[in-house]
């Protein structure tokens, strides 16, 4: 089965009708709403455990609502009951609620955004990652990457309704400009499940793509074109949905993570968050049926760019540095960073609500519900050469977090099943070098024969208080 018409809608999750107003989600094709003080920018903090709430109208931070303590503290506590690990975000068309989901809790929050208070949590599928409201602006599809299914949750209930089965691993949840497809990508099936709403039933699958793992996704706002992140290996699949067919597949750059579309000038731009090369990469795509050209490369404002999204004028698109705690807000006509705000610790997601807080409330300011957890703490990163490996390097984050100190590694091209150690010189031990982590690489380096990554080694220590953070090395053991 095709679709039998092009879509013509102003946005990919079509638009909503809030007090007699037209208004239009991002993203939206031209002639869409300005900026306002209605408007509210979301990020989810990993590490912090919140959301961090701002206005883009003039870009300041609000505040950030707490839903867990931050890492390690509480919650390895028998009687905790918040979340851990705040990583994917929607929305509901008419702006009224966020969906955040926690991956390692498995947790589903509906949170309102006129006043930021919780609607309902529910429990769902092992290691969900990404979900959205379906047009009804009730309904949420919860993508459960440790399992081979979606849950359906009724987010005002706070609980699980339905289920469908897909491929292995479905991670991130789209749905067409009128409602009644659904796209699933996969991290452990190169594939792409297209689902009918209506009798929540698979009814073509899109085979082929670029690799098993695609993490993220997004559709144009003409709901024609659909970008397939693969982030392992680097690459991009290009899907043509008129026909549904795979136009090509771009070689993006090395941890590519997500993409988003602006219409620019009347052409449909795509960029792309590029982990390792910190930088943003955009293309122009003049049909969905056309070989994407490169525009050019956005430098990010941060260390490692991570989740991105657009403002429904495709004005400015904003995207979260994951390794500063900080988010980019970009002038889509000049390319350039205009502004780099502080958010909460290790942000992964980001999305954009239009009409998020009524510009009429008698019930809500749109401060309500907000704390400052994960704010204003001290981040730290040095990239640095692998002593005994030539082409090795590890990037290192040191974050403050309460009591005791984080620290992140990411090493590229080292070597496979090797162990390594970091060491650190100890200003309060008369100056000795001693460690303060290990870790053996075992994950393969796509492409580079012999060659390991490590995406993600961590250690918790007080480090900022007794190490000299410039003194930082990693070696083989």
């Amino acid at each position: 089965m095709r679709p039998s018409c092009v879509y013509l809608v102003a946005s990919i999750y079509l638009l909503g009708i809030v007090a007699g107003t037209e208004l239009r989600q991002a993203p939206a094709l031209p002639g869409a709403q300005a900026i306002s003080a209605s408007d509210r920018v979301y990020t989810a903090d990993q590490t912090s455990n919140t959301v961090t709430v701002i206005k883009p109208l003039t870009n300041e931070v609000l505040g950030t609502i707490a839903l867990g303590k931050p890492r390690v503290s509480d919650q390895l506590n028998p009687q905790y009951l918040g979340v851990i690990n705040s990583h994917g975000l929607g929305f509901s068309l008419d702006g009224q609620f966020l969906s955040h989901v926690a991956v390692t809790t498995n947790t589903l929050t509906v949170i309102r955004t006129s006043n930021n208070s919780i609607v309902s949590q529910t429990s769902v599928g092992r290691a969900a990652h990404e979900a959205f409201f379906t047009h009804d602006n009730r309904t949420v599809w919860v993508a459960c990457r440790g399992t081979n299914f979606v849950d359906i949750v009724d987010g005002i209930e706070g609980k699980v309704i339905n289920r469908i089965k897909t491929e292995p691993g479905p991670s991130k949840v789209l749905f067409s400009p009128d409602g009644k497809t659904a796209y699933i990508n996969h991290i452990k099936s190169p594939t792409l499940s297209i689902i009918d709403v209506g009798t929540r039933k698979v009814i073509y699958t899109i085979k082929d793509l670029a690799h098993i793992f695609s993490s993220d996704m997004m559709i144009s706002a003409d709901g024609l074109r659909l970008w397939a992140v693969h982030k392992m290996v680097g690459k991009t699949t290009i899907i043509n949905l008129e026909d549904r067919t795979i136009v090509t597949v771009l070689d993006t750059g090395e941890e590519s993570n997500h993409p988003m579309f602006a219409v620019i000038n009347g052409t449909t731009h795509a960029f792309v968050t590029v982990a390792a090369s910190n930088n943003t990469k955009v293309w122009r795509q003049d049909r969905p049926s056309s070989i994407p050209v490169f525009v050019q490369s956005i430098p990010a404002g941060g260390i490692e760019p991570h989740g991105i999204w657009v403002s429904p004028d495709n004005s400015q698109i904003y995207w979260v540095n994951e390794h500063s705690d900080t988010l980019d807000v970009v002038d889509t006509a000049s390319f350039k960073v205009i502004s780099t705000v502080k958010v909460g610790q290790e942000s992964q997601a980001v999305i954009y609500v239009a009409g998020a807080v009524p510009s009429i409330s008698y019930s809500a300011s749109g401060n309500e519900n907000l704390g400052t957890q994960g704010l204003g703490k001290r981040v730290e990163n040095r990239l640095i050469r692998v002593i005994g490996s030539p082409r090795a390097t590890a990037l290192f984050t040191f974050r403050e977090l309460d009591g005791v100190d984080m620290i992140q590694v990411i090493g590229r091209t080292l070597e496979i099943n090797q162990t390594y150690v970091a060491t650190a010189i100890c200003q309060n031990c008369k100056g000795n070098r001693l460690q303060i982590l290990s870790f053996n690489a075992t994950m393969p380096m796509p492409g580079k024969m012999g060659c390991a990554v490590a995406p993600q080694v961590l250690s918790y220590l007080p480090f900022f208080s007794n190490y000299d953070v410039d003194s930082i090395a990693l070696s083989k053991a």
